[in-house]
């Protein structure tokens, strides 16, 4: 079903709104005050102040409807009593203060709670009755206030009415604006959990289903080749480690892409992890020399997701060494340099006869998972071929305190 966009509302409408009742306000107090001190005899500073809080009032009410609607009910009751000793009609209501009434159940019959507008209109209804009962001199004019208070019960019910339905609908359109956010936000975290499970689906059956082929292979091939070297014994036994240790990884990444808390809090490698690394690389057939100086602090004073980016390079960069130089000696330095761990993967040319090295950087992603991993966590990469024929990757790592940092989301898209 195609979603139906209405136009944003104007920024604009909210402040034409003020605007306009303020200048309701206004308007009314202009024309209230000399209204009640000429026509009904009441004296000027008193008109002025009883106006001015029935005005007030109705400005205020938007920002604060339960104190401006006590205080318009206590102004129409005062105005109430001040006009009773005269003669003039309308009587207790004037005209002003039925306008003024109307004003205020429109604002807060938009703005505010049907109860509370329900509330006002019944209160200023019962408190006409209450000003005609204490005033026993306007009790042989029942005309009069009979009159007015069935003008201003009337036209004040109908249009507080009117206002109460066009505030629930706004009310009703926000509140289905809200629950169609919501709505949204719940089918995008459904969205992302099923592409998720999906790519889980996909590396299980692609990746996890071939390690586990190449691990039972290399498991197996002492057992089926009769007369097997024992060079060739550690070579396959070498090929059933790094398989067995892939699955694990591989485990760990499915269970996290899965919503896995037992595999979110799996241990990630660190660089108490690298000798078996660069143990694991010597046995597929790389001279590999590992020189790892912690002087300036132990593998417990550095960030466990700095110690898992040192891991993950050093992993990285073997691995193209392994592909693209077979057999080229290679030195891999990790040392802590005061704050930043600095990290160095050098080889030297491939031997002569080996399969040609590829050109840097040729459309893989793991020299970009590893700017990607570094840039990260503030740190600096630089690689590149060596005059000799070599090539040298060099990363330097702002360290943290262990516990600043945690999480396996970073051990995410390896390559």
């Amino acid at each position: 079903m195609t979603a139906v966009l209405r136009p944003p509302r104007p920024t604009w409408l909210p402040l034409a709104g003020r605007i306009g009742l303020v200048v309701v306000a206004v308007s009314l107090f202009a024309v209230a005050a000399p209204v009640t001190a000429v026509f009904y005899r009441v004296p000027v500073p008193l008109a002025m102040l009883v106006t001015a809080v029935l005005s007030l009032s109705i400005g205020l009410a938007p920002l604060f409807p339960r104190a401006s609607s006590i205080a318009h009910l206590a102004g129409l009751a005062a105005l109430g009593l001040l006009t009773a000793p005269g003669t003039a009609a309308p009587w207790p209501v004037s005209v002003t203060s039925m306008i003024g009434l109307c004003v205020l159940l429109v604002v807060l019959g938009v703005r505010s709670t049907w109860r509370l507008t329900a509330a006002v209109w019944t209160a200023a209804t019962v408190l006409s009755l209450v000003l005609v009962a204490v005033s026993p001199a306007r009790w042989a004019h029942p005309d009069v206030w009979a009159t007015s208070f069935v003008v201003s019960a009337g036209d004040s019910l109908v249009l507080a009415a009117a206002a109460i339905v066009i505030g629930q609908r706004r009310t009703i359109r926000q509140e289905l604006a809200e629950a169609r956010r919501d709505a949204e936000l719940e089918q995008a975290r459904r969205r992302s959990v099923e592409e998720r499970s999906r790519i889980a689906r996909e590396l299980h059956d692609v990746v996890a289903h071939s390690m586990s082929v190449v691990h039972m292979q290399a498991e197996s091939a002492p057992y089926r080749v009769a007369d097997l070297p024992p060079d060739a014994r550690a070579e396959f036994a070498a090929i059933a480690e790094t398989s067995r240790t892939a699955l694990r990884e591989m485990r760990q990444l499915l269970g996290t892409l899965r919503g896995d808390s037992e595999a979110e809090r799996a241990p990630q490698p660190r660089l108490a992890d690298l000798p078996g690394l660069v143990q694991a690389t010597r046995a597929a057939g790389i001279p590999v020399e590992l020189r790892l100086d912690t002087t300036g602090g132990g593998d417990d004073d550095a960030d466990r997701l700095a110690q898992l980016t040192v891991y993950r390079v050093v992993q990285e960069a073997l691995g193209n060494v392994a592909r693209h130089a077979p057999g080229a000696s290679t030195v891999v330095t990790v040392g802590s340099r005061g704050s930043a761990l600095a990290v160095e993967v050098a080889n030297a040319a491939p031997p002569a006869g080996t399969v040609p090295a590829a050109p840097p950087d040729d459309g893989g992603f793991g020299l970009a998972g590893m700017r990607e991993r570094v840039a990260a966590l503030g740190g600096t990469i630089d690689h590149g071929p060596d005059p000799d024929g070599g090539y040298r990757v060099t990363v330097r790592l702002p360290t943290q305190p262990a516990p600043s940092r945690s999480g396996p989301a970073a051990d995410g898209g390896r390559r």
